[in-house]
């Protein structure tokens, strides 16, 4: 059960989340007051994101590892490859996003209005690192966390794996149909 619910939230926010990015994007410039009222909401459901999956896996591999056969939300068929590399892609996904974006944001990050968290670049010590080992500054070192975050992880790969992910189910759900037995 608390998989299930766990499931549905992270659906819920990653939602929630691709809604408040979009609408931001297609219909808010930057100076407009929804435009950081959108930003802000997207971000805690980032964060939000983030500790659901971390649970999730958490859960995940516990009980597709487990050699206990009582655990019967992770049956049979979710311990074959294809299903556990879907899994862990998934998860994958959904820590590495929150994780690029605060590694590529160049501001501090508002969490649910109660305090702020100090942004990447606000780390003396990793400023100075990077500008003193890699001769490089930091915007351009936090700029690629940027592109993957916005570029790649959300605009493709995230989608393909939720495409794939719901097809799937809808296979397994169509067999499970047609063999009850499983």
């Amino acid at each position: 059960m608390i998989i299930r619910i766990l499931h549905w939230s992270i659906v819920v926010s990653v939602m929630m989340a691709y809604s408040t990015a979009y609408y931001r994007y297609w219909y808010t410039t930057q100076t407009e007051v929804a435009n950081w009222t959108l930003l802000v909401i997207h971000i805690n459901v980032g964060l939000l994101i983030f500790i659901l999956s971390i649970v999730m896996f958490t859960l995940y591999y516990r009980l597709s590892t487990s050699k206990d056969s009582a655990a019967p939300v992770i049956t049979t068929t979710t311990k074959t490859t294809p299903a556990r590399i879907m899994h862990y892609a998934l998860y994958f996904m959904l820590i590495s996003l929150p994780i690029s974006a605060y590694l590529g944001t160049g501001f501090d990050i508002p969490v649910l209005g109660a305090f702020n968290l100090p942004g990447f670049f606000r780390f003396e010590y990793i400023e100075q690192t990077v500008l003193q080992k890699f001769d490089m500054l930091m915007i351009t070192l936090i700029e690629p966390f940027a592109n993957y975050h916005r570029d790649i992880a959300s605009d493709i790969l995230l989608p393909l794996l939720l495409i794939g992910h719901i097809g799937a189910a809808i296979i397994h759900y169509k067999l499970k149909k047609i063999r009850p037995c499983c």
